[in-house]
C-alpha cells in the first residue's frame, strides 16, 4: 500500500512539473531539479525493486537530470 502511495505522489510530482522548477529571469530557460530526478526515480525504483531499488532509481534520476542540464547549456551556448 505504501509503495503505491510514493508511487502516485511520485507521478503527480513528476507530471506536475512545477513543483522543484527553477526558471532563469534573464534567459528564461528552466534548469531541470536533480532533487525532482532523484525522488521520481527513487519511488520508481522502490516499486519495482524495494530498498535497494529506490536507492538505484535515485541515483539514476538525479544523474538523469543532471544530463538534461549539461544538454541544455550546451544547446543554449551553441545558438549564442
Amino acid at each position: 500500500m505504501a509503495k503505491k502511495i510514493v508511487a502516485g505522489l511520485a507521478a503527480a510530482l513528476f507530471l506536475s512539473g512545477t513543483a522543484f522548477a527553477k526558471t532563469d529571469p534573464q534567459t528564461g530557460e528552466k534548469h531541470h531539479s536533480k532533487l525532482k530526478g532523484a525522488v521520481v526515480g527513487g519511488a520508481a525504483g522502490a516499486v519495482v525493486g524495494g530498498k535497494k531499488g529506490a536507492a538505484v532509481g535515485a541515483g539514476a534520476g538525479a544523474l538523469y537530470q543532471h544530463h538534461k542540464n549539461k544538454k541544455a547549456e550546451k544547446a543554449a551556448r551553441k545558438s549564442q
